[in-house]
């Protein structure tokens, strides 16, 4: 396999050292160009379309974004770079896409462009950049997931969750159009990914999303959503349940 990358950064520290790393550990790149201006990345793609595309985000106050932008469908593996931006961090999360966060070490970056040369499914990809460009919005606030398992990638927006479900190290996603996703992450990564979006841990096993709420039985220790489900709520959790429903408007 000979493939070419292009690296987009303006620090040149950074850009020597990314082409330096990347061309003496990873074989299969055979072709390292650089640009460090938009201008500079566009005459570049223009040129020759790589394989793979390392860039910052941020080059001289202007987002790389609007250069991607101008594709219809993406040709090339994108592995982005961002030194600051929460809601660049929060939009890879919830898109599924891999990124490097300043500072890293070279291991991460090795791990990133080895993951994305063994997943260079353009078709997948796009449609989690899709999603990327649509979370990245920063007053964008119906976020959407990217739900990869062996059968499909599967787009779902956040307030179409009902509740997850814990299985070992497997997440169930159960949706209001009676859909249930399984996807081979644990329920703690969407716990954290998910509880400033309305989202309750009420049991050890069950993530719920308190929008559906309907009736929270204390007898039993169970809550009822408006769609019929009955989710289980640990004991410990009732008078957290209880602050939480108080704060729905």
């Amino acid at each position: 396999m000979s493939l070419s990358c292009l690296v987009i950064e303006d620090d040149l520290r950074m850009q020597q050292h990314i082409v330096a790393t990347v061309g003496a550990q990873i074989k299969e790149i055979s072709t390292l160009q650089t640009a460090s201006t938009l201008e500079e990345a566009s005459q570049q793609l223009t040129h020759q379309i790589p394989d793979l595309v390392i860039s910052d985000i941020n080059l001289h106050d202007e987002e790389v974004f609007s250069l991607f932008k101008t594709f219809s469908s993406i040709p090339f593996k994108i592995i982005f770079i961002t030194s600051y931006s929460k809601y660049a961090v929060e939009a890879f999360k919830f898109s599924a896409l891999d990124f490097l966060e300043k500072p890293f070490d070279d291991s991460d970056l090795i791990s990133a462009v080895n993951n994305a040369i063994a997943q260079i499914n353009l078709d997948q990809y796009n449609k989690q950049l899709e999603v990327f460009f649509y979370n990245f919005n920063s007053l964008q606030k119906n976020k959407k997931l990217v739900l990869k398992n062996v059968e499909a990638v599967h787009i779902v927006p956040v307030a179409e969750v009902l509740y997850l479900k814990s299985d070992n190290n497997y997440t169930e996603f159960h949706t209001v159009d009676a859909r249930k996703i399984v996807v081979s992450k644990p329920l703690k990564q969407y716990h954290e990914q998910l509880k400033n979006y309305s989202f309750f841990r009420s049991h050890q096993s069950y993530l719920v999303n308190l929008n559906f709420a309907k009736t929270f039985h204390k007898t039993d220790s169970m809550l009822a959503l408006t769609t019929g489900q009955q989710i289980p709520v640990a004991g410990s959790k009732s008078q957290a349940l209880l602050h939480k429903l108080a704060q729905i408007d």
